[in-house]
């Protein structure tokens, strides 16, 4: 371990034995151990992860967690099923480049707004995910963001990834808070934003850090005909807390997802996510994009729910479609593909004919992401995109 001058301290952390995927794993959770992790940066020269910290106090909670991971992730391989090289990347400082283009509003910390060509390059993604769904036959349906508190406790949610959580409340039902908080607002020194500490009313609510979750409680005690796969799609804005993470487009705190859901016998669901995966690396190569489909596991990072990144690695029910970033070590994932076994259709009684338990599996387009990794490999300049993209976005 060592200081600088400005009070920050490094420690690093030998993971030469772990694979690109377990490295990968522990950056992204040292992302969410808190704000005193100012930096994290792996050497795959050396195997050295270095990790910066606001103050020697952080140290033995980042020990724990690498340790815990490492315990973990020495069970975990890479597995590539796919892989394109593109035929021409155009590289370049993407992040500078977007955030002078014009076309790109930074609203606040995770919060991206989109305008002109970057606008019209998004709605083509938008597009194009949405003719895949519809593909496959699939009903949209459009849900609220904001969800109950008691529907994310249903599903067990907050177990798993509470790090994610965005809580929604209010100001209660009462007219003389109402009144002081708006007289307090008038004092110059506040700029117009009242002092809330102690006032909010407990939070009943979540923005949803899921798209698809209400899906699966419309499912319930539905009874699926013979040899019947129910098709669902939906897309929605999509909250998760990131800590000190954020960055435009490719990690947001507000983003947009569109889902492909299905529900069915095994056999079925498990086809159709094939399908699915397919269809979206055609269009990996459709575009040029230098990009792998590999086996991939959800961020646990709690002690309790760690090891079933194992599981889920071993079952293979998650696979992610990673896009190169030629700006940047680690790909982007724009794509996963989950299947999801029996968990929430046990918790809603989705059934099969038979009498047996359906299953169900999601299939998750991330366009904010789309939109990054094609622009990191493509620039900004139409002249170097794709006919097809050209000719979409005039």
């Amino acid at each position: 371990m060592s200081a600088v001058e400005d009070g920050t301290v490094r420690r690093s952390f030998d993971l030469g034995r772990l694979g690109e995927a377990g490295v990968r794993a522990i950056l992204d959770g040292l992302r969410s151990v808190g704000e005193e992790v100012r930096d994290a940066a792996f050497d795959p020269a050396t195997g050295l992860l270095t990790v910066e910290l606001t103050g020697a106090q952080a140290v033995p909670e980042v020990e724990r967690f690498v340790a815990g991971m490492r315990r973990t992730l020495r069970f975990v391989n890479r597995k590539v099923l796919k892989e394109n090289r593109a035929e021409r990347l155009v590289p370049g400082p993407i992040d500078e480049e977007l955030r002078a283009c014009g076309d790109l509003q930074i609203l606040g910390e995770g919060l991206t707004g989109l305008r002109g060509r970057m606008l019209a390059l998004f709605r083509f993604f938008e597009r194009e995910v949405k003719a895949i769904a519809d593909g496959f036959g699939a009903e949209d349906n459009h849900y609220p963001v904001m969800i109950p508190n008691a529907l994310l406790a249903e599903m067990g949610y907050f177990g798993h990834f509470p790090q994610h959580v965005t809580f929604c409340c209010h100001l209660p039902d009462s007219l003389p808070v109402l009144e002081a908080v708006a007289a307090e607002s008038k004092q110059p020194a506040l700029h117009g934003l009242p002092r809330l500490d102690g006032l909010l009313d407990p939070p009943q609510h979540v923005l949803t850090p899921g798209v698809c979750l209400p899906c699966y409680v419309q499912q319930r005690d539905r009874v699926l005909a013979p040899g019947e796969v129910r098709t669902l799609t939906m897309q929605n804005h999509v909250f998760r807390y990131e800590a000190n993470n954020f960055r435009p487009l490719a990690r947001g705190w507000d983003f947009t997802v569109r889902d492909i859901v299905f529900f069915g016998a095994r056999e079925d669901v498990e086809r159709l996510r094939g399908e699915v995966m397919e269809r979206a690396f055609a269009f990996c190569r459709e575009l040029d994009l230098e990009a792998t489909l590999e086996l991939a596991n959800d961020p646990f990072f709690l002690d309790a729910s760690r090891d079933k990144a194992v599981y889920q690695r071993m079952g293979e029910v998650k696979y992610e479609l990673l896009v190169h970033l030629p700006q940047r070590p680690e790909p982007l994932a724009v794509s996963s593909f989950n299947l999801h076994r029996d968990y929430y259709t046990a918790i809603y009684n989705t059934r099969l004919a038979d009498g047996g338990l359906a299953e169900s599996a999601c299939m998750g387009f991330g366009l904010d992401r789309w939109l990054y990794g094609f622009l990191s490999q493509k620039g900004l300049d139409p002249a170097d995109w794709p006919e097809r993209v050209r000719a979409a976005v005039a």
